[in-house]
Order: C-alpha cells, then sequence, then structure tokens
C-alpha cells in the first residue's frame, strides 16, 4: 500500500507541473501575439534592404600598353591619385609633330605680314613719286601748249615742238607706270589680307588639333574619380588595353541603405521618417537611419524587360517600392557595411 501511495502522489506532482508548463506556454504564446499584433500595428518591417555604394567602372579613353600600376587590390585612394599609367610615347609624338605644325603656319603668317608691310611702304613711296610725276606732267604740258603757240607764230621750229611733246609723252608715259605700280599694290595688299585671314584660320585649325592631341596625352594617366576603395586588381604592366575597356571598378566612401517595402507599407513611410536598421554582419548592433526619398515607380518599373500586363495572362503580384536610407551614425561598424550586405528595416507609424 506504502508504494501505491508514492506513485500516487508523483503522478500528481507530474501532472501539475505539466498544467503549469502549458499554461505557461499558453500564456506566453497570447502576451507574444499580442505584442506582435501591436508591434505590427505601429511599425512596418521590411528584409528585403541592402547597403548601396557608388560602385563606378573606371574605363580606358585610348588604346595603348600599361606602364605603370600604382594601387593595391582594395585599397582606399583619394581624388585625383594616380591608378594607372600607360606608354606615352605615341602620343607625345602626336603631340610635338601637331606644335610643329602651329610653328610652321606662324611662320607663314610671318612672311605674309611682312609682304604686305613691304608693299604699303612701296605704295608709299610711290604715292609720293606719284604727285611729284603728276606736277612734271603738268608742266610739260603747258611747255608743249606754249611751244604750239610759239610755233604758230613761226617764233619756234618744229623740232623744239617735238622735243617738248617727246618731254610731255614721257611724263605722261612715267605717270601712267607709277599708277599701274600702285594699283598692283593694292591688289595684292588685298590678295595678300585674304591670305592672312586663310592663314589666321589655319592657326586656329592646327591649335584645336594640339589641344585634342594634348587632350589625348592626359588620356595615359588614369587618375581616381573620387575618394573610396579600388576592387579586383585586373591590370599589369605590359598588358594591351582597348579604348572603352575596364580597368577597375572603384567603390564610393558613400553608403546608404536602399530598402523595397510593399507597395501596402508605403502609405506609412514618409521622407524624414528616422527607422531602426538591423545588419546581417552585426547582430548586436542597431543603426539608425532616415528616410531620403521614396523611388517615384516600383523596382519592377526600372527593370530591363519591364512586365506588360497587357500581353497575356494577369497575374497580380504586391509589387515593392525601393526606398532610400540615409545612415545616421558614422563610426567603425558603419565603416564595416559593405555594398551588398543584407539589412533589415523596422519604421514605426508618424
Amino acid at each position: 500500500m506504502v508504494k501505491v501511495k508514492n506513485t500516487s502522489n508523483a503522478h500528481r506532482t507530474f501532472h501539475r507541473l505539466t498544467t503549469a508548463i502549458a499554461s505557461t506556454l499558453i500564456l506566453g504564446g497570447i502576451v507574444l501575439g499580442i505584442w506582435f499584433y501591436v508591434f505590427n500595428k505601429n511599425h512596418e518591417e521590411t528584409n528585403d534592404a541592402q547597403v548601396d555604394q557608388y560602385v563606378t567602372p573606371i574605363m580606358a579613353r585610348i588604346t595603348g600598353y600599361v606602364q605603370e600600376v600604382r594601387y593595391d587590390e582594395n585599397e582606399f585612394v583619394h581624388k585625383g591619385d594616380t591608378l594607372i599609367v600607360m606608354d606615352k610615347r605615341e602620343y607625345k609624338a602626336h603631340l610635338d609633330m601637331a606644335l610643329a605644325d602651329v610653328e610652321n603656319a606662324k611662320s607663314s603668317i610671318n612672311v605674309i605680314q611682312k609682304n604686305v608691310a613691304t608693299t604699303s611702304n612701296t605704295t608709299s613711296v610711290r604715292q609720293a613719286q606719284l604727285e611729284a610725276v603728276k606736277t612734271e606732267v603738268w608742266k610739260t604740258k603747258l611747255e608743249y601748249n606754249r611751244y604750239q603757240g610759239l610755233l604758230n607764230q613761226k617764233a619756234a621750229t618744229e623740232q623744239q615742238l617735238e622735243k617738248v611733246k617727246a618731254d610731255y609723252e614721257l611724263a605722261k608715259a612715267h605717270y601712267q607706270e607709277i599708277l599701274n605700280t600702285i594699283q598692283s599694290a593694292a591688289l595684292n595688299t588685298s590678295e595678300a589680307s585674304a591670305k592672312i585671314s586663310t592663314a589666321q584660320t589655319v592657326i586656329q585649325s592646327k591649335k584645336a588639333i594640339v589641344d585634342n592631341a594634348s587632350l589625348f596625352l592626359s588620356y595615359t594617366v588614369i587618375t581616381a574619380p573620387y575618394d573610396g576603395w579600388v576592387g579586383k586588381k585586373i591590370i599589369q604592366p605590359g598588358q594591351m588595353i582597348k579604348e572603352g575597356q575596364t580597368l577597375v571598378s572603384i567603390v564610393s566612401k558613400e553608403k546608404w541603405i536602399t530598402a523595397n517595402f510593399k507597395e501596402t507599407q508605403v502609405q506609412y513611410l514618409s521622407i524624414g521618417q528616422e527607422v531602426v536598421v538591423n545588419a546581417d554582419a552585426i547582430s548586436q548592433r542597431k543603426f539608425r537611419g532616415k528616410i531620403e526619398s521614396l523611388s517615384p515607380a516600383s523596382g519592377a518599373r526600372f527593370s530591363l524587360l519591364p512586365p506588360d500586363n497587357a500581353t497575356g495572362n494577369f497575374i497580380k503580384i504586391e509589387q515593392r517600392i525601393p526606398v532610400r536610407i540615409k545612415l545616421i551614425e558614422t563610426d567603425k561598424q558603419t565603416d564595416f557595411l559593405r555594398a551588398g550586405m543584407n539589412v533589415s528595416i523596422i519604421a514605426e507609424h508618424q
């Protein structure tokens, strides 16, 4: 009888313990359910979110051979730091040839300008001579007319008249010669001025070629466009690269969160609203963020092949709206975050 009594007590104790545990679990489940209901009613959450940074591919703008690679893989670089140096001898030769063409064009225009100056000086001298010869023509004409009158009065001989007439004709011929010279010089000056204008245009064209050659020469030194981290090193000295080839990618210091909320959640979000960010890589730390902007369209609309529901059977799918979130804190732990890392976002209703 004693053994039966002990067994009965043990059963009662086990039953009470089981009942207590079950009651605790049920009560805890009810409390947890109420908490989740209240929490979800006042918060919006998504785990479809990633850390984002600018990843800029740096491409070659010319074709040539790599001379130096001045960065290490995953190294932090500053804006303007030299990353790659290409063999510049060919492009330096093009620039030197262009500079020589400019100097040659300048020499040509100097010769033309000197010719114009010489012609102008000659014209000035001829103008002075023309005035003197014009006076001589006037004098010989008066002399000729006077001897004609004397001949009519039988006071001069035919021989004297012919000599005076010859002087008069010679003066007129000299006058015409100088006049033709002046007119020819004026025409030459006009043509030379036109050549100067053409030569100046040629110089401008040659200078443009120099600028272009200088620009291509500058492309032989490839620098960082902004502060950030370089990615995988795929270029080595002596390697032939072509125009448009990707040389290295650089990741910016600036980082933000891109969270894709359901379209039914967007009504509870607003610009400037603070959110809580949980990073999978740092589970023990919560970050604070602020909503900077909401996308003007769903993520599907920005895809390479956006869906067109009018082309086939329609299946309604809840869309996601990308939301840009700025991290408020900046410390070593936020520096640890990398582009593409998964995070979750919790936003409290306002």
